[in-house]
């Protein structure tokens, strides 16, 4: 009856990332909301269609929209400036129109297939959330997005960067024209969002006063705090490169691996950022318990296939049997570490393996510690022998007691009771989830009982493989049937697990560290995270000392009313 589908998120653990935890983090910065400046070029779009007499509706303003963001791409891809960093949108079809180097650029290009390009798809909702764009309502007789008197502020700091190029005095309304080589150019030299960092970018300081002040002012607030945050961040770590991964033990264990030259780098919170990174540091607490459940999924995945259960189902009495084999055993010899004397097996009770944990992770139970990276095993090495977000078809025990344990170092980081009152105002990240998305609280709250009863590594395993992994697959993939199709992996038929060939690819989310790093890059604040020397500006110091900036005036309460 459905159609089979790829899917993403089989456990529906990466959605409670993304929706519920980094929108609390840091609101208004996603994924692919990368460049500040194309908040200022999206709201010049609009602002612009508005001044003009064109029928208001939908169609005529893709027919608008399409023309100005294609040469915009184009301008950008062009551009040769010295700060210039990743790529427009639609660049993948763009860069190779740009590599022909042509005489001119035709802006009805089909640069992609979005009718409203990157602002429909990534930018709308955000530039609403600080209240620069009114999304159409015909309710409130609004038949198209328009700017609000907030946005209009935003487009004419933008307005006055290119009112004098040639593209915006001669060409930005030709749009069965081919604009001319030197006229895109010019328009990239001046506008691309490189720019932004140059002192002719008047949309600059409109754009962190937006930033920092517009919108819901919880968020707003939120937001201020980790720019704060990576500004501390970046201070911290001048003299060597940050990237994702970088980044994500240094907000973890606050230090990241050396090279056979130097220590590695460094990051202690200070206290005016320390609740900030306590919740980020929680956020990644999240990302390896996502990836130790995503694990035990994955490796169940193709231990079925490889018992042929996608032809023939597999009982789930051998499913359960299957998990008296967990290998510790194999699992430490490989990585390196040494088990307790008396071993560890699937009968060992699950407060040995916890103590086991704990003392090879010098794992002090507090929750604003230095946890040390350096410790005999940690999550990250977990991970990196996992080779978790790379392909892998292997389905060994040794793989299960790696998820197990996974599991464990983070119970054990979290244990005590008393954290989610002591920090109740930081622990959403743990809170987040609930019963549908298995939050790690409930997860936690259900452990400490198992462990209370004298349980063993067994029944853990067997717990979490019936209720977060085969319950929770079966859940998420009915949930999806109308919308994305048939995403089963496993499905119960008559008390056998019946598998189907799809692949199983599991992999952390996006910590949004490239638009954070980016943000604070392009909004001239600090050098390039991704590499080495890069300091502060005056700018950013003040943002890194203060938490923020002196609103810039542009957004004055009575200028706007009266517009």
């Amino acid at each position: 009856m459905f159609v089979p589908g790829g899917g993403q998120d089989h456990l529906g653990l990466g959605s409670v990332v993304t929706d519920r935890i980094l929108p609390r983090l840091a609101p208004g910065i996603n994924v692919l909301t990368i460049h500040p400046r194309y908040w200022s070029f999206y709201a010049f779009v609009l602002d612009e269609f508005w001044m003009r007499d064109l029928p208001r509706t939908k169609a005529a303003l893709k027919k608008w929209y399409r023309p100005l963001e294609c040469i915009y791409s184009v301008a950008c891809s062009l551009c040769d400036g010295p700060d210039h960093r990743g790529a427009p949108i639609g660049t993948r079809r763009i860069r190779s129109v740009v590599a022909k180097d042509p005489d001119g650029f035709d802006p009805q290009f089909h640069y992609m297939d979005s009718s409203m390009g990157g602002y429909g798809l990534y930018y709308a909702a955000v530039m609403q959330s600080l209240g620069l764009v009114a999304l159409a309502d015909r309710r409130l007789g609004l038949p198209v997005d328009a700017v609000t008197p907030a946005g209009r502020v935003v487009a004419e700091a933008f307005r006055s960067v290119v009112v004098d190029t040639e593209y915006y005095q001669d060409w930005i309304g030709r749009h069965d024209e081919m604009v001319p080589r030197e006229v895109a150019v010019e328009y990239g030299q001046r506008a691309c969002y490189c720019r932004l960092r140059e002192p002719h970018a008047v949309d600059r300081p409109v754009l962190v006063d937006a930033f920092l002040h517009l919108g819901n002012q919880r968020e707003a607030a939120a937001r201020r705090r980790t720019l704060r945050f990576v500004c501390e961040l970046s201070a911290q770590t001048v003299e060597v490169p940050v990237d994702e991964s970088v980044f994500r033990r240094l907000v973890y264990f606050g230090s990241d691996h050396g090279d056979d030259d130097s220590a590695g780098s460094t990051f202690v919170p200070t206290e005016s950022t320390l609740r900030t990174a306590r919740r980020w540091r929680l956020y990644q607490a999240r990302e390896y318990f996502n990836a130790a459940i995503n694990e035990m999924w994955r490796r169940l995945v193709w231990w079925g296939l490889q018992r042929a259960g996608d032809r023939y189902p597999v009982s789930l009495a051998d499913v359960v049997a299957s998990l008296d084999t967990i290998d510790f055993a194999s699992f430490g010899s490989s990585i390196g570490v040494g088990l307790p004397e008396a071993g560890l097996a699937a009968d060992s009770s699950f407060i040995e393996m916890f103590e086991w944990v704990t003392s090879v992770g010098a794992i002090s139970g507090r929750l604003d510690d230095r946890w040390d990276l350096g410790a005999e095993l940690t999550e990250d090495a977990i991970v990196e022998w996992l080779a978790y977000g790379r392909s892998s078809k292997a389905a060994g025990a040794d793989r299960l007691a790696a998820a197990l344990i996974l599991l464990t170092f983070v119970a054990a980081r979290l244990w005590r009771a008393e954290l989610a009152l002591t920090a109740a105002d930081d622990w959403f990240p743990v809170r987040a989830g609930g019963h549908q998305r298995l939050g790690m609280q409930r997860f936690l709250t259900q452990l400490r009982g198992i462990a209370d009863k004298g349980g063993t590594v067994r029944d853990v395993a067997e717990w979490l493989t019936l209720d977060y992994v085969i319950s929770q697959h079966e859940r998420v993939a009915t949930a999806k049937l109308s919308t994305t199709g048939d995403t089963f992996r496993f499905r119960r038929e008559a008390g056998r697990l019946r598998f189907f060939s799809k692949g199983a690819q599991v992999g952390m989310n996006n910590s949004r560290f490239n638009a954070l790093a980016t943000f604070l890059f392009e909004l001239g604040w600090s050098g390039y995270l991704y590499e080495k020397d890069h300091d502060l500006s005056e700018e950013g110091e003040e943002m890194r000392r203060a938490g923020d900036l002196p609103p810039a005036g542009a957004f004055n309460s009575s200028r706007l009313e009266e517009e």
